[in-house]
């Protein structure tokens, strides 16, 4: 017979029981999609992300061709300066060009597929020549990623489901923090340098000074994403999310649109907890919906700035209609 100190109390099974669940979460955490607690609903709606992700987003940007460059883009030479010395209200508005993008300069590298580097390195001067040098080639770069993020969307049956009008207004609230979302995965934290196939992007700070780098808004958007170490499903959650933002200028069927954000909202919090170890990633969803808010204001400050550069430089006018009117088309 069995020993009476080898039966086991109610509360002990019960002890046991909860440990082999536990331990079942745990090896859960890295399980692939389709993990229980996801509905059935759910797994179609990342898997249909994840299908108009692949579809429209190439990391190695191999379809990014026939870009413009700026004079500069070369070894050595800089940038020349300005035409012309602005006087009056121009110069203060000049000025404050100045403060918006002179601050940290963007530094250009492209690599041949000889093996050869060109590198664009921005002038010392604080004239913002070399800003307005580089923007047709930020200008391209926008144009094929704004297209890439039209793509996607279209690719969302609910998306295509919304009336025309609501499309356009949900993608000109959203492309940018979208795009921002997909510089994301290629950006190197390490070196603080977005690696876009033959073409790689760096913000210098003229001061020298990191800490003062990472009080720039978009590059500490950045390190603190990256920091996340998020999955694939986890961005294309997030782009679904600000995609379909109720509140965007112009959106009319608010309501519908606030319940499918509702729902990418709780797939990322049920994909979050079906595929990440607990408790070690219990405030993930919370930290990545306050990184949403966060770049939904980082978004707003950006299009105070393109107006301004418009406002400013009569070349730089076109580029910015054309990046403001792209989603009409």
């Amino acid at each position: 017979g069995m020993k009476k100190e080898m039966i086991m109390s109610d509360a002990a099974v019960e002890q046991r029981r909860a440990l082999i669940r536990r331990k079942k979460r745990e090896r859960m955490g890295a399980s692939p999609l389709g993990a229980k607690g996801l509905s059935e609903e759910q797994q179609t709606m990342i898997r249909e992300l994840m299908d108009a992700q692949m579809k429209t987003f190439d990391t190695t940007f191999s379809n990014f061709k026939d870009f413009r460059l700026p004079a500069a883009c070369s070894s050595g030479r800089e940038v020349p300066g300005a035409a012309h010395t602005p006087v009056g209200e121009e110069a203060a508005k000049w000025s404050q060009v100045r403060e918006d993008l002179c601050s940290l300069k963007v530094c250009l590298r492209l690599r041949g597929e000889d093996g050869s580097v060109q590198n664009y390195t921005p002038q010392a001067d604080r004239s913002g020549a070399e800003i307005f040098s580089l923007l047709p080639h930020m200008a391209d770069m926008s144009t094929y990623m704004f297209k890439g993020v039209i793509n996607f969307a279209k690719v969302i049956s609910h998306f295509r489901e919304l009336p025309i009008e609501d499309q356009i207004s949900l993608l000109k609230g959203a492309t940018f923090e979208v795009c921002q979302l997909r510089f994301n995965t290629v950006f190197n934290a390490e070196t603080g340098t977005w690696e876009c196939g033959r073409l790689s992007y760096c913000l210098e700070d003229p001061a020298g000074g990191f800490q003062q780098l990472l009080l720039e808004p978009v590059l500490k958007f950045h390190y603190r994403l990256k920091r996340l170490q998020l999955h694939k499903e986890e961005y294309v959650l997030m782009q679904a999310i600000s995609l379909f933002s109720p509140d965007r200028p112009g959106v009319v069927q608010r309501s519908v649109v606030d319940q499918l954000q509702e729902r990418f909202a709780i797939a990322l919090k049920a994909y979050i907890e079906c595929n990440r170890p607990q408790p070690a990633h219990r405030f993930l969803f919370l930290k990545i919906m306050a990184m949403l808010t966060e770049l939904r204001s980082i978004n707003a400050q950006h299009t105070q700035k393109l107006l301004r550069i418009q406002d400013i430089h009569p070349f730089a006018s076109p580029l910015m209609q054309e990046l403001f009117s792209i989603t009409d088309g």
